[in-house]
């Protein structure tokens, strides 16, 4: 179970998606914007971010140290056209790029891989176990 953080503000698609996400077994946490979320968080560091391309434009320097050790910052938008431009400093450091709602089975497909990574990393443990886990020892 990934824990998953959704950033937007279009409440209707938010809820749909945190429901697919839900029903999928991932626990899921909802903001209408970036400093919404890191308080809502209460210092637990998501393993995804998925977050509206105009917050991400604005707002994008908040969210990174607020990911988990090896976690994904996925960009979406909703619109038809392909008018979001990413900054280079945000297109480098984001997974992917999703049309939602059209693109759901695709988030699914890159929360399924993100999660898989983690584990084969070793980094699906809670921050506050990392230092207990198997094999760090010396």
């Amino acid at each position: 179970m990934a824990s998953i953080l959704i950033v937007g503000t279009d409440a209707a698609l938010l809820e749909g998606v945190a429901q697919t996400l839900v029903g999928a077994g991932q626990q899921v946490t909802v903001a209408k914007d970036i400093p919404e979320a890191l308080e809502t968080l209460h210092g637990k560091r998501p393993l995804i971010a998925l977050v509206h391309c105009d917050e991400l434009i604005s707002r994008a320097q908040m969210l990174h140290s607020a990911l988990a050790h090896g976690g994904a910052l996925l960009a979406f938008h909703c619109d038809d056209d392909e008018r979001y431009t990413l900054p280079f400093s945000v297109k480098r450091t984001t997974l992917a790029t999703l049309r939602l709602p059209l693109e759901r089975q695709r988030l699914m497909a890159l929360v399924r891989y993100i999660e898989n990574r983690a584990h084969a990393a070793g980094r699906e443990l809670p921050e506050s176990d990392e230092a207990s886990r198997p094999g760090d020892q010396l």
